[in-house]
């Protein structure tokens, strides 16, 4: 993979902002009215959002548009409070994370913006990280990408930092809780980066800057393996005042004047390359890239090996049915190595063998729950199950073969 400190894609290095000043506003609004009904814990919250007249007034700061099927928009979005300062941060929950990028109008402008953004409890904006961004084809964002100049940098595999100062103080967080065990060892790591922040306080790293690093330390570990490092890697910054996202060569700067290591940035590639490089399965110890044109808009490109290996670990029987009835397998294994495909296959194969189960179709379903150990086969896998034998009789019936060549 090459980078170097030249790069024919880069765009021109624009001021982008990540966010308007109304969409903060909106949010602003929503901690303030949340400060204002002593809400201070997750007991409190969700006390709050029990109460009907709150979804309606969370839909406004939110923008959200509750259309049919779509969930309530007090479970998309949880506060978290720093236990000694007067601080709260907004985080989509997992619902969010695997249901919204089904409804067009789901992931709303203010909704990307919860990924960890923090607010005093009056208000003020302290902290603003990445907006949320998609996998390339994963949403309509990522599907027709713009026609204009780009960078590209190395996509690292720790747990992101949120660093920024409050009081006097910097201060790092997740983005889902400021005393997870990944935020205290992003603060326990700060000491180095504090003295090289208070040097630079002279206004080459404007106090308003928000940093985002990957944490890299062993117990930050996801799949990728950086052995024994231990540090930051600046992959992002705004500020907080203007919104500015900033580009890679004010992040280079920012890095050395800080004294930590920046993302590398690759060179020379068209889109077309990039895609074709991640599809690539010799590559190994590898996350992916991200993409950032021009206009602000950024992409996440992962490597085919990576992501099978975030995938074997998920492949079992109900996975695949899932998989098969929504008519995805073919397009989430096809670019995956050879064994994931082949452990997908034979999870199909054992599947297929529930046509050849004598009897009616409570036999059948009884075949398909004892593919998982017993105490599995809870009330939700053997609705999966049903489901799934509901979905392969419509196949037959319509002369349509079995997917099995999707993922073999």
């Amino acid at each position: 993979m090459a980078t170097s400190k030249n790069t024919a894609s880069a765009p021109g290095e624009q001021k982008v902002t990540a966010a308007s000043h109304e969409q903060v506003e909106s949010l602003s609004r929503f901690v303030q009215a949340l400060v204002k009904a002593r809400v201070k814990s997750g007991d409190d919250w969700r006390d709050w959002r029990q109460v009907e007249a709150n979804e309606a007034f969370m839909e406004e700061c939110f923008a959200y548009e509750r259309g049919p099927g779509m969930p309530a928009v007090t479970n998309l979005v949880k506060p978290f409070f720093h236990p000694s300062l007067p601080l709260i941060g907004l985080n989509y929950t997992q619902l969010a994370h695997t249901t919204l990028h089904q409804f067009a109008s789901g992931w709303t402008p203010a909704m990307r913006l919860c990924r960890g953004i923090v607010f005093s409890r009056r208000g003020r904006l302290v902290a603003l990280p990445f907006p949320k961004f998609f996998n390339y084809g994963e949403h309509a964002d990522t599907v027709n990408l713009p026609d204009m100049a780009f960078s590209a940098t190395v996509k690292h595999d720790g747990h992101l930092g949120i660093i920024f100062e409050y009081d006097g103080e910097l201060i790092a967080t997740t983005r889902g809780s400021f005393v997870s065990s990944s935020s205290g060892i992003a603060n326990d790591m700060l000491g180095p980066l504090t003295a090289h922040w208070k040097q630079a306080a002279s206004g080459r790293v404007p106090k308003d800057v928000t940093l985002l690093c990957e944490i890299i330390h062993p117990e930050t570990k996801v799949i990728v393996d950086y052995g024994e490092r231990k540090e930051f890697i600046l992959i992002g910054a705004f500020n907080r005042v203007t919104l500015e996202d900033y580009g890679y060569s004010q992040l280079a700067k920012f890095a050395s004047r800080l004294d930590i290591a920046v993302t590398e940035r690759l060179t020379g590639k068209s889109l077309a390359d990039l895609v074709a490089m991640v599809k690539d399965t010799t590559y190994h110890n590898l996350e992916g890239l991200v993409v950032r044109f021009g206009n602000g808009l950024r992409v996440k490109l992962k490597y085919a090996g990576y992501i099978g290996k975030m995938v074997i670990d998920k492949i079992n029987h109900r996975y695949m049915m899932l998989r098969l009835m929504e008519g995805s397998a073919e397009k989430r294994f096809g670019d995956l190595p050879a064994e994931v495909q082949l452990l997908a296959a034979s999870v199909v194969a054992e599947l297929d063998k529930v046509q050849e189960i004598p009897g009616d179709k409570k036999a059948k379903w009884n075949y398909l729950y004892s593919l998982v150990p017993e105490d599995e086969r809870t009330d939700y896998h053997r609705g999966i199950c049903r489901k799934y034998y509901a979905w392969l009789a419509a196949q037959a019936a319509s002369g349509q073969d079995q997917l099995q060549t999707a993922v073999a």
